[in-house]
């Protein structure tokens, strides 16, 4: 199993509110390396806030839909399922994940970065910390 770092939406036409994420896509036509079982933390370049924490379900799949004239069309497509979910703006500045590398530079050159543990295990207490607070704010 790895984890990974995967943008949806992107700076032109960032993501904003709640997003119901049952599915991500790749616009390459290369195969992605995520494969099912493989853990997602779901990143809104837009605001560079990582919000959501998911589970690859299956494998990338072609997306028989696919338009290479369509703004957004992707040619593959992934199914997860998301643990956490919450508003982008409740999510975590990419930038507070600091260990060994800055991953604001490396979701520059692609829509998605294989995190190493070190990176994984902070986005994950940092994004588990703010979902508390965010979940906090709700029942009040």
């Amino acid at each position: 199993m790895k984890t990974w770092l995967k943008c949806i939406g992107s700076t032109k036409k960032p993501i904003t509110g709640e997003c119901s994420v049952e599915q991500v896509g790749f616009r390459k036509l290369k195969r992605p390396s995520i494969r099912a079982g493989d853990i997602l933390f779901l990143y809104a370049p837009g605001h560079r806030r990582i919000f959501a924490l998911a589970e690859a379900v299956s494998d990338p799949e072609h997306d028989a839909d696919y338009n290479a004239n369509k703004d957004g069309s992707c040619f593959w497509k992934l199914l997860v399922s998301c643990s956490i979910n919450m508003p982008v703006d409740a999510g975590i500045q990419l930038g507070d994940i600091r260990c060994s590398r800055d991953l604001r530079l490396s979701v520059r050159q692609a829509s998605h970065v294989e995190l190493r543990a070190d990176e994984s295990q902070l986005a994950d207490r940092e994004l588990r910390q703010a979902y508390k607070k965010f979940q906090e704010k709700q029942s009040v």
